[in-house]
């Protein structure tokens, strides 16, 4: 029986419960289907069991669980290493409580320990929000005298599954794996959205990054092929991280993630408490679409802020200030006859002299090849109903830039003295922090951008280190505190300026950056297959309203795929379109029209549904990266089911030439206006065939594609 157990009143679906049997404190969580039990076992903080399906299992379990005999066997729930010290015993219960979350309708628990011999507490924080995804950070105090050295971390740890073989005799008898691993797999610029699966090999799978940019974003997803449960999980942070997943014990896994880089990550003064990034993680027992949007609706309700009023979903174009003059204007009336809603001014706007953009980087002063100025471009682009936008790359200085020359000591250098990375200040050293906080509001308060672009075009490596309190800091974790702190200030200094997370297209997408930012660019890349893959991939993590899609020329993008075929990918994602220029100058062009038709396409039948939380349906999860499958079918639809469409897009010249499309969108029991995009028919068909029968899409040739779109009669 339990003693000392209380409730608190909560928001549906979720319920904490915090007892103690046994001698043993003991914390539930509870959010939709998922129940996870953890509970201090001499000294260790250790998971007791993961439910998918809402039951809550006996009190007092202990027989099951792998022994704690070593740390070959890694039940804790967090690893934590300070100078040097795995401090994963040894801990004693302070107290637990509940605190309402940052975000509305959720709740954070807390539970707080104090460590026996190093002056050290930790609150673990996890956080509820209806969903069956959990998330969970640590919050560490030093509560000595002297500095302490944060070696290593990993918020969230321990013993993921530990499922009998008995319940799947083909994996029992070794025809079968246990667990298999589904992750992004490109590291570089171009690779964005290659998603693999892998089997998880007897003893461990180990994932790192080492380019200090991530476009091998930390999300995983985890298949138990004894049960049939699906896991989700995902590391907040942006630099470099490792991920390892320990298959022991013939039906045992554990997880562990966190920063990755040369100790110590950060430096914790006596009294300072730290925040460590967050993991995300939830389990399910359904499918693979079912799972992602439960995963999108934990994302949509604990990580990404809400949209500033009246800026929900825009079309958006820009330019890069490539040359002196008015021709900027010009691209602006051409995007206003074309329909986009705002137009962005890109790299290239700041700097004493007209160059390159990329040397100018630093000197966020206004150029005087500006016609009318910032000021005056602003204006002329309200004149014709359209938001105005602002690219900034303010983390990075250039070489060539009045900053670099002013202040050289400011560029991230690694433990030699050599540059790392070439062009990323040290946000380490507070006068840069400041410097940069400053840049950023000072720019948004002149300059009164209705949304506002981070770039950042840096590959750091290993990274840089500042001496701090006697140790050699690696910058990374300090760095993203002051990133993160400085963008939150932002959005309540100017609430209603929205922020786009573009990162070189795709290279910081994970959920730190998410929380602090509206939406993000899923890739630069505009080539096909590359663009639809990437969004295909991102969408398993992402929900679509988060993602923007560059349309641009750059790398001989308009000479891949027909025209129909790329204008379609940019309805999957906020349309960005860059560079219209001599390309549709002249308004006779088909490029100008079939631009015009399909941005007027996405604001009229495709926003209903892309601004209102879109259900998504992947058809084709698994398309490859430079050998891709024969088609990507990406599908959105309402949670009502009323209204969605759908791309087809055939991939390669090899195989079928007719894809039998099954709508998941659709209701049974109603009837639907579909059309077919490529002849501009509309048939009215059931629900029932759409979803059992399916219809019938063929395409001869690869890199072309079919739009359908449908819509409930009633």
């Amino acid at each position: 029986m339990s003693t000392n157990a209380f409730e608190t009143t909560r928001p549906d679906g979720i319920e904490t419960c915090f007892y103690k049997s046994n001698e043993r404190n003991t914390a539930r969580y509870v959010s939709d289907t998922v129940v996870r039990e953890e509970a201090l076992e001499h000294g260790r903080l250790i998971g007791l069991y993961w439910s998918a399906t809402g039951q809550v299992q006996r009190e007092n379990i202990t027989s099951g669980l792998p022994k704690m005999d070593s740390l070959e066997r890694p039940i804790h729930v967090f690893e934590l290493e300070i100078d040097g010290q795995l401090l994963h015993n040894r801990w004693d219960w302070v107290q637990a409580s509940e605190r309402p979350g940052s975000r509305p309708g959720t709740v954070e628990a807390v539970v707080e320990l104090k460590h026996q011999i190093r002056p050290i507490s930790v609150k673990v924080v996890t956080r509820l929000d209806g969903s069956p995804i959990l998330a969970r950070w640590l919050e560490i105090t030093n509560t000595g005298d002297k500095p302490a050295a944060l070696s290593k971390v990993s918020p969230w740890s321990g013993l993921l599954w530990n499922s009998p073989s008995e319940v799947n005799p083909s994996v029992k008898d070794g025809t079968g794996h246990k667990f298999t691993l589904g992750y992004l797999a490109g590291e570089k610029f171009g690779h964005e959205g290659h998603f693999i699966w892998r089997d998880i090999p007897t003893e461990k799978l180990r994932i790192e990054r080492t380019r200090g940019t991530n476009y091998g974003t930390p999300y995983f997803i985890l298949r138990n092929e004894l049960t049939g449960e699906t896991a989700f999980a995902a590391l907040a942070w942006s630099a470099n991280y490792y991920a390892e997943f320990a298959h022991r014990f013939d039906s045992c896994l554990f997880f562990s993630m966190g920063p990755l880089g040369p100790a110590p990550l950060r430096v914790i003064k006596p009294g300072e408490t730290v925040l460590s990034p967050e993991v995300h993680l939830g389990l399910m027992h359904t499918d693979m679409d079912s799972a992602v949007q439960s995963w999108h609706r934990h994302v949509r309700a604990s990580v990404i802020p809400p949209r500033p009023e009246g800026k929900s979903m825009y079309t958006v174009a820009g330019r890069v200030v490539e040359e002196p003059g008015d021709w900027i204007l010009r691209e602006v009336d051409i995007a206003a006859e074309m329909g986009v809603e705002s137009f962005m001014v890109d790299a290239g706007w700041y700097g004493k002299r007209f160059d390159k953009w990329w040397e100018q980087r630093g000197d966020w002063c206004e150029g005087s090849w500006l016609p009318g100025g910032l000021a005056g471009i602003r204006q002329y682009i309200h004149d014709k109903g359209m938001l105005f936008g602002l690219w900034m790359e303010p983390e990075t200085i250039a070489e060539k830039s009045k900053l670099s020359k002013e202040h050289p000591d400011w560029v991230i250098k690694t433990d030699d003295g050599r540059r790392a990375g070439e062009t990323q200040l040290n946000m380490g050293k507070p006068e840069v922090a400041q410097f940069v906080r400053d840049e950023v509001i000072r720019v948004i308060r002149e300059h009164k951008p209705d949304f506002y672009k981070l770039d950042y075009n840096v590959v750091v490596y290993e990274g840089g280190q500042n001496i701090i309190d006697g140790y050699a800091e690696h910058e990374a974790w300090r760095h993203y505190e002051t990133l993160h702190q400085l963008f939150r200030q932002v959005r309540e200094e100017f609430p209603d300026v929205a922020l786009e997370n573009c990162a070189s297209g795709g290279g910081r997408n994970d959920l730190g950056m998410l929380s602090v930012f509206h939406y993000a660019a899923e890739s630069d890349w505009s080539l096909m297959p590359f663009g639809i893959r990437a969004i295909n991939a991102m969408t398993l993590f992402l929900p679509p309203e988060a993602l923007a899609y560059y349309h641009n020329h750059i790398y001989t993008a308009h000479l891949m795929a027909d025209l129909d075929t790329h204008l379609r990918v940019t309805l999957f994602a906020t349309p960005v379109f860059v560079g219209f220029g001599a390309q549709s100058a002249d308004r006779s062009t088909s490029y100008f029209k079939k631009t015009k038709r399909y941005i007027e396409l996405a604001k009229t039948f495709c926003r209903p549904v892309m601004a209102n939380h879109p259900v998504v349906y992947h058809h084709t999860p698994d398309i490859g990266l430079l050998n891709p499958a024969e088609w990507c079918v990406l599908e959105y639809g309402l949670e009502d089911k009323s209204r969605g469409y759908c791309g087809v897009f055939k991939l390669s010249g090899h195989g079928q030439n007719e894809y039998i499309l099954n709508l998941g969108g659709v209701d049974i029991n109603r009837s639907y206006v579909v059309t077919f995009d490529n002849r501009n028919q509309s048939v009215t068909l059931s629900g029932w065939e759409l979803a059992n029968n399916g219809i019938s899409i063929s395409l001869d040739a690869p890199l072309t594609s079919e739009l359908v779109l449908y819509k409930a009669l009633d």
